[in-house]
């Protein structure tokens, strides 16, 4: 049996696989295809690295929107020196971006432009209602504080006291169980004088 052999004496063997060749012969295919594989592990850590830095720019950008937001709705309400009386800072961009990340979601759908933009309104409605708990909390306890020791507060203090909206809840509580035992005790020495007469 003789082989094929070409022009310059070399094995006949190349050519197309459809036509009954052996495909490609060329010395450095192999090569080729380590490197174009190479070449493809490089360009998906060229992008996951592009996605990583993407993503944190838009941490950062959506942490100075949040922080900025809730800074604003805040101080409609009231002033930074108010904040800054009761020891309450104002929210930073830094605040921000840790309360972003500490929110499991954020990094699941976080590529969402639709998401993002719920996400940050969410946050900054529970941000603010955080905020204002402990501003009220505050100013509750720096209430008590100037109250001095022992003062009894008669039945309409308790009632003007009950009818501010802004009142935290805990407090509200306490004030309605104090004038409660307010009206018990009047009912008592206005039943007491009556037996007397």
């Amino acid at each position: 049996m003789s082989d094929a052999r070409n022009s310059s004496n070399s094995l006949r063997g190349g050519g197309a696989k459809q036509t009954g060749g052996s495909g490609r012969t060329n010395k450095y295919a192999s090569q080729n295809n380590r490197s174009s594989l190479l070449n493809s592990l490089n360009k998906e850590q060229e992008h996951g690295e592009r996605s990583e830095a993407k993503r944190k720019l838009q941490l950062l950008v959506s942490s100075k929107q949040l922080a900025s937001d809730v800074r604003t709705l805040l101080l409609e309400e009231h002033t930074e020196e108010e904040y800054n009386n009761v020891n309450i800072p104002l929210p930073s961009t830094e605040d921000a971006k840790k309360k972003l990340k500490s929110m499991k979601e954020f990094t699941e759908k976080w590529y969402d432009k639709g998401f993002r933009e719920e996400w940050l309104c969410t946050i900054t409605g529970v941000w603010i209602a955080e905020i204002k708990a402990q501003y009220e909390a505050a100013v509750a306890a720096a209430r008590e504080q100037q109250k001095p020791e022992g003062e009894s507060q008669s039945i309409e203090d308790l009632e003007q006291l009950l009818a501010d909206d802004n009142l935290p809840p805990d407090e509200r509580q306490r004030l309605k169980k104090k004038l409660k035992k307010k009206k018990q005790q009047k009912a008592k020495k206005e039943a007491a004088k009556k037996e007397d007469i």
